[in-house]
């Protein structure tokens, strides 16, 4: 079967997931560039924003607190706000090391709560976003600093110094496109920034994806070193896989110590909450799930005590595949 990805004849069916109702899509593995993905959905991403119940709600909430801060001009308020989300830090970290006088892009920004930040540090910054219901949210809320992503004014006010995203590239059909199309809008020695989700933090035994992002939102997958492969004869590449706490990954080893398997999410309706899809998920292995919390958190609390939890093997994180790329 043809992988979506980067077209190469190779990939395989691993499964099926349904964590939405409706929403039952086929899992493939590609032998050829070691990405997982299931099929995608365009029109869904706008729907998803103008739901307030929906996954993306949460979007809201962090905008409201976003713009609060914003509104009492509290620059660093904001950005420790932000950077309680790792992905959120990497891109402030990582844009802040360019001179102030960079010209900014940042591609899917939904409501702009990132955006804000840069809008506040005095950037000459410029966010695009699929979704008209979210351009609209965020020249409400931080004013006329973005464009729907199909403008060609994104690209009339090129080249640009910096293009960042942030929980975008797993949700489009084409990335690798979508890649080379950003890096063409840089200048050269331009900077691209954006995390990916990474593949292998499916760390359970049979986990077919990861339980924080389901179809349709995200439908692609990453392994590290994919962003090499594909990109580095046209830029120098950097990846950093981030690691969860070391109690989460003990948590994780244990569980496939004792042969327990990931379980499949019980589907709910898809304007749920960001939480709800996990609610009736159970354990398995023959243990009753109350009696495996018990015991899990006994293992845990004797791991930390003893300081073992300090040498477990790590564990990557959802989210945590950082790339910085610079144009050649």
């Amino acid at each position: 079967m043809q992988c979506r990805v980067c077209t190469v004849s190779d990939a395989h069916e691993i499964g099926e997931v349904e964590y939405y109702l409706g929403f039952s899509w086929k899992i493939l593995d590609c032998l050829a560039c070691s990405c997982r993905f299931t099929k995608h959905e365009d029109s869904i991403y706008d729907w998803l924003h103008s739901q307030s119940a929906s996954i993306y709600g949460l979007y809201r909430e962090l905008v409201e607190t976003c713009k609060s801060l914003f509104d009492q001009n509290d620059l660093d308020g904001l950005k420790r706000e932000l950077c309680r989300a790792a992905k959120y830090k990497f891109v402030i970290e990582a844009v802040e090391q360019q001179p102030r006088s960079s010209r900014l892009l940042e591609v899917g920004c939904a409501r702009g709560h990132l955006t804000s930040y840069f809008i506040l540090a005095g950037y000459n910054i410029t966010g695009s976003d699929v979704s008209a219901d979210a351009i609209a949210g965020a020249r409400r809320a931080f004013g006329d600093h973005f464009i729907p992503a199909n403008s060609s004014a994104i690209e009339n006010a090129g080249p640009y110094d910096v293009i960042y995203h942030v929980g975008l590239i797993g949700c489009v059909g084409d990335p690798l496109m979508l890649t080379s199309d950003l890096l063409k809008m840089l200048k050269p020695g331009g900077k691209l920034f954006f995390n990916a989700p990474n593949a292998d933090s499916c760390g359970l035994n049979g986990q077919l994806w990861i339980d924080a992002a389901p179809p349709p939102d995200v439908v692609t997958l990453f392994r590290p070193g994919f962003w090499q492969k594909h990109f580095g004869p046209v830029a120098d590449v950097v990846e950093q896989v981030e690691m969860v706490a070391p109690e989460e990954a003990s948590a994780i080893a244990l569980r496939k110590l004792f042969g327990q398997q990931w379980s499949k999410p019980v589907p709910l309706p898809l304007d749920a909450s960001a939480d709800d899809y996990q609610k009736g998920r159970t354990e398995s292995f023959g243990w009753n799930g109350k009696v495996w919390r018990v015991f899990e958190r006994g293992v845990l609390k004797l791991g930390r005590i003893s300081g073992l939890l300090r040498v477990t093997a790590g564990q990557p994180s959802p989210f945590g595949l950082f790339v910085k790329m610079t144009k050649k």
